[in-house]
């Protein structure tokens, strides 16, 4: 027979962990001036994607925007977050996977240019002609 349990109880037993989050950095900024260093993609539980999430560069460092809409009210250019994570936690997990990528991205990328600048060592001609 089913026992009974209250919404309170009920709740606590609820804990449900947050999906995979999986992220790509789709496109990087080489400007040195630039606010915006990148933009991003998230594939969340291999159920949603994200598009436009930009990294940003600030006074304070690195930090995560989510993609947006804007709109005038009032004169103003009032701002809203098209997708936001609900909890702490997810926000978290979210913006630390982002930067994560964007480092990891980063570093493939001076991998690449420093592969690329290295000067190739004279060798020894294969078969020498003499006369």
């Amino acid at each position: 027979m089913p026992t009974k349990t209250n919404a309170k109880t009920a709740s606590k037993q609820v804990r449900r962990d947050n999906p995979t989050v999986s992220v790509r950095i789709d496109r990087l900024i080489d400007r040195e001036d630039a606010k915006v260093k990148a933009f991003a993609s998230a594939n969340i539980g291999n159920a949603f994607a994200i598009h436009g999430i930009r990294v940003l560069d600030s006074k304070n460092g690195l930090f995560v925007q989510m993609p947006q809409s804007s709109y005038q009210k009032d004169g103003k250019t009032v701002y809203e977050d098209i997708f936001h994570p609900i909890t702490a936690d997810a926000r978290h997990e979210l913006y630390g996977a982002v930067l994560s990528a964007y480092e990891q991205r980063l570093h493939m990328r001076e991998d690449e240019l420093q592969e690329a600048d290295i000067p190739v060592e004279d060798e020894a001609p294969a078969f020498e002609q003499r006369l």
